[in-house]
Parts: structure tokens; sequence; C-alpha cells
């Protein structure tokens, strides 16, 4: 894989990771609203001083946009509804349903 691919697999879980859209970050950084989903199309590639701002953006450290090892390559972050219907896909309606309003309440 790339460097660039990393860089963007990486973009993308950590943007998604601190629940912002392309075009928050875009906006929080200071740049154009479709700047990151044209990084993310892979038809730009940021400058140094804007890996920075995007890392500070992110809260978290430049190095870590193009670390190899780990890199989310499909990006799926926990959705608790699905875990739940998941979880408790199997079992008769009144327990899934006792399950349901417990882990509701406490996820």
């Amino acid at each position: 894989m790339s460097i660039r691919e990393i860089f963007r697999q990486n973009l993308r879980y950590y943007r998604k990771k601190c629940g912002l859209t392309q075009e928050a970050l875009s906006e929080k950084i200071g740049l154009n609203p479709k700047y990151i989903t044209n990084i993310e199309a892979q038809s730009k590639f940021p400058s140094a001083e804007t890996i920075d701002a995007i890392a500070l953006a992110l809260n978290i450290k430049p190095s870590q946009l193009f670390i190899e090892e780990g890199c989310p390559v499909n990006t799926v972050l926990f959705d608790k509804d699905v875990f739940i219907e998941n979880l408790v896909g199997g079992i008769s309606d009144e327990i899934r349903k006792e399950v349901f309003r417990y882990l509701e309440k406490n996820l």
C-alpha cells in the first residue's frame, strides 16, 4: 500500500472517530469545504502545513496519519443499535425485549 493510501485510510478513520464529516474537518482547518473530500478521493495530497493542521484538528500526532501497521482499511465504527440487534437477535421475544431494554439503558 502506498504512503498516500495509508494517509487517506488513516485520515478517514480518525476523522470518523472524531465524528466529523469531510466538510466539517475542512472548515475546522480553514480550507475549502470540499478539501478533505478531494484528499480522500485521491485527487489531492496536502502540504506538510496542512497535515499538521489536520492532525491538530483530529487531536492526534501527524505521524499517526502515516502508520501502516493497523491501518484501518475498512473503517467501520461501532454502531450501538446494530450491535444490540446482532447480540439479541437469536433469543425469544420476551427475553430479547428485556435484554434490549437493559442494553439500551446501560450502553
